[in-house]
């Protein structure tokens, strides 16, 4: 790491400590050369995501959209924004655990399903609705007794 002020590669590092709720490591250092004291942060490199649309375009993984659909089906709803910010953050984890580099909508939708099912059963039916491309009442009252069935079997 070189010095930001004078340009020298010879520093020590003073302090360590997690930042970002634990998502980075802020490390303080003094430059050995000139004493001065400036801050890094250490965060993890992810390989890139991609997401392969059904029209068959791919296009970059965006964590923020994926919590924005996660929020927009818990809207109004009794959940806390914590919640849905940990709920995404599992998805994609999971997601990340799965070693592809190139995720279908559709394996990306069901990891949504199942966190949102978890967190509140009208969240997770806004969401299927829209994933599942519902066109009829008849949509809705098949997959709320596919979830009433899931749910007496477990």
């Amino acid at each position: 790491m070189r010095c930001p002020y004078c340009a020298a590669d010879r520093d020590k590092v003073v302090d360590s400590r997690p930042a970002d709720d634990g998502r980075s490591i802020r490390r303080r250092r003094e430059c050995t050369a000139c004493q001065q004291r400036f801050s890094t942060y250490e965060r993890v490199d992810h390989a890139p995501l991609a997401v392969r649309k059904r029209s068959g375009s791919i296009q970059p993984f965006d964590p923020d959209r994926l919590h924005s659909g996660m929020s927009k089906a818990t809207a109004n709803l009794d959940i806390e924004p914590e919640d849905v910010r940990y709920a995404a953050a599992r998805v994609e984890a999971h997601l990340r655990a799965m070693g592809s580099t190139e995720i279908g909508t559709d394996v990306i939708g069901g990891h949504v399903l199942e966190a949102l099912r978890s967190l509140h059963p009208v969240a997770y039916m806004r969401f299927a609705s829209v994933h599942k491309v519902f066109t009829s009442a008849d949509d809705f009252a098949r997959e709320l007794r596919r979830m009433d069935e899931e749910t007496n079997a477990e």
